[in-house]
């Protein structure tokens, strides 16, 4: 009774999570074949948010075998309930035709739904749902897939932090090994291990690759996830991952001690490159100068430019650069106006605006003439 009871909370607790996070594990409409992977597992948990009649997750549905496994162990009653339910009576038809319209909601108007519509008649998703397997994971894609296996195998190596990240380099590892896993060729835990130790080419890594392969030779078993952090403990403390952190941190703290947009780093405060002005440019290293320098031409922005003496050597940032440019061409076209218009009223103008002298008015040599002149007469 007290099981029943339990099993009971635990349904109606997931009815009511239902509500809020079936949206959001929508798997979207499945456009093209490089999708199939990631929507069949999205899909997976889009049903599994959804309780069918039976207070069973729909997922039960579209389950890979067709025979309840009841003799297996599993790790809750949830996961128990969706491999054991069986794919008859009442409640499992009203339950396939549920997933039979999910699968029509996100495959209509796309290729993908030209491999539903042979099981419209049927209105039952399992059979729908057999169909997309059929052609996107049939063996044509899985002879793909395994192709990109293989690439991996052969292309993956970890150099050093600047080439590839540690980090990056174990997600490659863990795709190709789910590759060969779901395509029925996966590697053993020791050949995991052998394949870590063989792709990984730094030589500050060797000791720690050393010390797991004489652990081997004492008869302890190594898995792959013991190698696998072990190997990332010691990268993060080469010499090179450390100096970066200290950078960053030291660049920080800068920022922090900084009230105005630039400083003497090179870093913001969310870590990100500046792209604006960088007070104490010039004595930066030239490794930092030279990321900004790339950072910018990534996002596309063009270093400012230093202005001549005319607004006193100031650097303008591009829209006050563009301005004083408008204003300097129009100044320019003004004077070409006004020169027009002098030549067009003739000579008196001209003669008038050149007897315009402002030495004359302070004793300057063509008032000396006139006072000369003067005497004279």
């Amino acid at each position: 009774m007290d099981r029943a009871a339990a099993r009971d909370i635990i349904r109606r607790n997931m009815i009511r999570q239902t509500k809020t996070s079936a949206e959001a594990a929508s798997p979207g409409p499945l456009q093209k074949e490089t999708q199939w992977k990631h929507w069949e597992e999205k899909f997976s948990s889009y049903a599994k948010a959804h309780i069918g009649a039976s207070g069973v997750p729909l997922s039960y549905v579209i389950r890979e075998n067709d025979t309840p496994l009841t003799s297996t162990n599993y790790p809750d009653f949830v996961s128990k309930t969706i491999a054991c339910a069986p794919l008859s009576g009442e409640f499992y038809d009203a339950d396939k035709t549920t997933v039979f319209n999910m699968i029509v909601s996100f495959t209509t108007g796309q290729p993908s739904g030209d491999w539903v519509k042979e099981t419209l008649k049927f209105s039952d998703g399992r059979r729908s749902m057999q169909a997309l397997r059929n052609h996107f994971a049939g063996e044509g894609n899985a002879t793909r897939n395994l192709a990109e296996a293989e690439r991996l195998y052969q292309s993956i190596h970890y150099k050093n932090e600047r080439a590839m990240s540690f980090e990056t380099f174990l997600t490659q590892c863990q795709r190709m090994f789910n590759i060969f896993d779901k395509e029925g060729e996966g590697m053993s835990e020791e050949a995991k291990v052998r394949f870590l130790f063989r792709k990984i080419e730094h030589p500050g890594l060797r000791s720690s690759i050393e010390a797991l392969k004489a652990l081997e030779t004492t008869g302890t078993a190594v898995t792959y996830t013991t190698a696998a952090n072990h190997i990332a403990t010691a990268v993060s403390e080469l010499p090179e991952v450390i100096s970066k952190h200290t950078r960053n941190v030291s660049s920080v703290l800068q920022d922090d001690n900084d009230d105005t947009q630039g400083g003497t780093g090179i870093y913001n405060k969310d870590g990100s490159i500046k792209t604006g002005h960088i007070s104490g440019w010039k004595s930066l290293p030239f490794k930092d100068r030279k990321a900004v320098i790339e950072e910018r031409k990534r996002l596309g922005i063009r270093f400012q430019k230093k202005v001549g003496s005319k607004d006193g050597g100031r650097k303008l940032n591009p829209s006050d650069a563009n301005r004083l440019k408008q204003l300097e061409e129009q100044n320019s076209k003004y004077k070409r106006k006004i020169k027009a218009l002098t030549r067009k009223n003739g000579s008196n103008i001209e003669n008038d605006d050149q007897s315009i002298d402002a030495g004359d008015q302070f004793g300057g040599r063509n008032a000396k003439k006139k006072a000369k002149k003067g005497n004279s007469s």
